[in-house]
């Protein structure tokens, strides 16, 4: 094969990492959806329970590898941009999370699921990486 015909059946490695993205969004949706129907609380077997726990957080794990992947091929300053978006969604979840829990133990709201709070963390982290790069300019 001739060096030129070699080089194209490379991949990029950015439309490679798409392809990964792609791939494990499908798969944690998947299931993700599988695991939060009612069945998970309503089989008596606590094997079954188990087993789909394993599923949900299996299917969670690889989203969380290509997204670490992603950011690790990007430039440092980035990679720093990174770091303090999820130092800005990190410390306002936190700062949420402590709130509804004492909000909670007053008996003004129900309890609020630790799903929803990581669901709230990902906005956060989008409009910090929005904002952080503006102070660099």
């Amino acid at each position: 094969m001739s060096r030129m015909a070699e080089q194209k059946t490379k991949l990029d490695p950015n439309v490679k990492l798409i392809g990964q993205v792609a791939a494990a969004t499908i798969l944690w949706g998947g299931t993700f959806f599988a695991t939060k129907t009612e069945a998970l609380g309503h089989f008596d077997s606590p094997v079954m329970r188990a087993v789909l726990v394993v599923i949900g957080v299996g299917g969670f794990l690889p989203i969380l590898f290509v997204y670490a992947k992603s950011i690790r091929m990007q430039d440092e300053f980035n990679q720093r941009i990174h770091y303090i978006a999820l130092s800005i969604a990190f410390a306002v979840v936190a700062a949420l999370s402590y709130t509804s829990d004492l909000l909670h133990q007053a008996g003004f709201i129900p309890v609020i699921p630790s799903t929803g709070l990581w669901a709230l963390m990902l906005p956060i982290w989008f409009i910090s990486m929005m904002v952080t790069p503006r102070f660099y300019r």
